[in-house]
């Protein structure tokens, strides 16, 4: 009878653990099923109809904006950009932070500005950001060619080359968010234990070295989170785009989430079929990535323990 009330017991104990356990994740499973969930089934859904913004003569498409889509050639330039940007952005915005991390690995005061510092522009509006860098750069009335033309360098229209357009929205872009992923590896680097840097320091290793063997091999695992949450967002590259070169000049910046939003949205018909199959499009390409990354990053992580 004993074992009995204690098995009762532990049952009786499991399903309230359970229940407070659902009950918290409930507020995050509700936010997830309605702005993330629904809408994914929802673009899905549309993208295997014939539909415009204004919902006249819906029918069902099938498989024909997919088709559609691999005859376009838009979407080929639109990949090839959006990869483009993303090989680029994400190995330049880690490896910069992680080169800052190198000589901030201290909690000193004067280390906490410098964090602080180059966090400011992460906060700030990327639309803002865009518009304040357009004006800098412009060639006929912007600060920074005046500047330079003064010491004799004379900066073409950065935004309307099709050559610079994209290393430039690049810089941009890595000028504003590296301050993020500095933030999140000096986080890490404080947690490594002293106990290893005195280790390393005995057996003669200098503050390069030490970096190198020591705190990359305590952060890697952050460094694979940084690498994945960056290449997600650099997969969906817009605001900064369509400020700066509204996917111009010559489709040279047009990405996919930009073409997406013309084909839906800016140029008529206003195919949201289409558009949605683009999403769609998009969305495996992502999920595919961050799938391979991730296994990849975290994978090596933990083998070694």
């Amino acid at each position: 009878m004993g074992n009995e009330r204690k098995g009762i017991k532990k049952k009786t104990s499991r399903f309230h653990n359970r229940k407070s356990a659902y009950l918290f994740i409930a507020p995050s499973l509700v936010i997830l099923t309605v702005f993330v969930f629904i809408p994914l089934f929802g673009a899905l859904f549309i993208s295997l109809m014939n539909i415009d913004i204004y919902m006249n003569d819906i029918s069902f498409a099938g498989l024909k904006n997919y088709l559609r889509m691999f005859q376009d050639q838009r979407v080929g330039n639109a990949t090839l950009n959006t990869l483009y940007f993303a090989v680029l952005e994400v190995p330049l915005q880690v490896l910069l932070a992680l080169l800052l991390v190198m000589f901030m690995t201290k909690n000193t005061r004067f280390h906490k500005i410098l964090r602080t510092s180059f966090y400011l522009p992460y906060v700030c509006s990327m639309t803002a950001i865009s518009i304040m860098w357009s004006m800098l750069l412009n060639a006929n009335y912007g600060m920074l060619p005046y500047l330079l033309s003064k010491l004799g360098v004379q900066v073409p229209n950065l935004l309307s080359s099709v050559q610079w357009a994209m290393p430039t929205v690049i810089l941009v872009t890595v000028w504003k968010g590296f301050g993020y992923t500095l933030t999140v590896l000096s986080a890490a680097a404080l947690g490594v234990s002293n106990s290893l840097y005195e280790a390393a320091e005995l057996d003669g290793a200098n503050g390069i070295q030490k970096f190198f063997y020591v705190t990359i091999p305590g952060i890697r695992e952050t460094i694979g989170f940084c690498v994945v949450t960056t290449l997600i967002g650099s997969l969906q590259v817009f605001d900064q785009i369509y400020v700066m070169t509204s996917g111009g000049p010559q489709n040279s910046t047009e990405t996919l989430v930009g073409y997406i939003y013309n084909r839906g949205f800016q140029t008529a018909p206003y195919d949201l079929g289409y558009a949605s199959a683009i999403a769609v499009y998009l969305f495996m390409i992502i999920a595919v990535l961050t799938f391979v990354l991730r296994k990849y990053a975290f994978r090596q992580g933990g083998a070694e323990e």
